[in-house]
């Protein structure tokens, strides 16, 4: 079981199988089939077991999830014998990152592969969720994505950037991989949708009003109908992270890229790039016994 936070200040327990079971029928409702709700339940719940903020928030809206209109089946579009591009042709991330991290482990044995996603209509969640996959199948793996403009540089400055999170995931042999995921932001986007929903303030320095103060009144910003914009974290280190995450999931993959396209949110071409390493291939043992920085 785990717990959700509702709006009031009631606190609901929820068994994992009826969670699973009734956010594929929500997802049915709305227009996928059996198998697609299925995958994006199975990760929307796992990001919710660990409380990660990309879990059921989701479903707040759930309209945020229906599939789009001209939506298609992902297909590899560029190949070679260690890299690819896949066209989610607007199915949603959840679905083409999953696709793509199969098809960066298989090409990774005995090697390194590079794998790249565009043209995702929707978010592709907590990255972990497939950083997980591909280490249990016994690869280090590196995943980045893009998003529309939620995030500001520097102060007063027009959003530009995505959430941008990265995942880092490896093998440890005899327990779960280590994995480590974090957005590029000072707050993810569906953690201001979770203010929003249940009326709480946005953490202190996570975002900046119109005139570049901060703020943690989520009305301030874009996403509450204000002018202003999530912050990165970390300050000119969180801009270069970002940067480079547009340039690996946008200019490198095929996703919308800012300056160029009028608009990541309208051109609804999400991005993301998964790098898979066999340590096989570099080291004897890697995963066995664990390295000493994990424990």
């Amino acid at each position: 079981k785990f717990k959700i936070f509702t709006m009031s200040d009631e606190t609901v327990s929820v068994a994992i199988p009826e969670a699973l079971e009734t956010t594929k029928k929500a997802l049915r409702a709305i227009g996928w089939g059996e198998a697609e709700a299925m995958i994006q339940a199975e990760i929307m719940v796992a990001a919710e077991t660990c409380g990660n903020n990309q879990g059921l928030v989701k479903m707040y809206q759930p309209m945020m999830m229906a599939p789009a209109a001209d939506s298609g089946s992902p297909v590899v579009e560029r190949e070679t014998a260690t890299t690819a591009v896949v066209n989610a042709n607007k199915s949603p991330g959840m679905l083409a990152v999953k696709h793509a991290v199969d098809i960066a482990v298989a090409k990774a044995k005995g090697g390194v592969s590079s794998v790249g996603v565009y043209n995702t209509s929707t978010s592709s969640g907590q990255l972990a969720f497939y950083g997980a996959q591909a280490a249990k199948a016994g690869m280090i793996v590196i995943l980045t994505a893009n998003s529309p403009e939620f995030v500001a540089a520097k102060p007063g400055a027009k959003a530009t950037f995505g959430t941008n999170p990265l995942c880092f995931a490896c093998p440890v042999e005899g327990r779960e991989p280590f994995v480590f995921d974090m957005s590029t932001a000072a707050i993810a986007l569906f953690g201001v949708l979770k203010c929003k929903a249940t009326g709480a303030p946005l953490p202190e320095h996570a975002a900046y009003d119109a005139e570049g103060e901060w703020t943690t009144n989520v009305a301030d910003i874009h996403i509450g109908g204000g002018g202003g914009a999530i912050a990165n974290f970390g300050g000119h280190k969180g801009v270069g992270l970002a940067l480079m995450i547009e340039l690996l999931c946008a200019a490198l993959s095929g996703g919308a890229v800012m300056g160029i396209d009028e608009s990541k949110k309208t051109a609804k071409n999400w991005g993301h790039h998964v790098v898979c390493i066999d340590p096989n291939a570099m080291v004897d043992g890697f995963a066995a016994p664990p390295p000493p920085l994990i424990r």
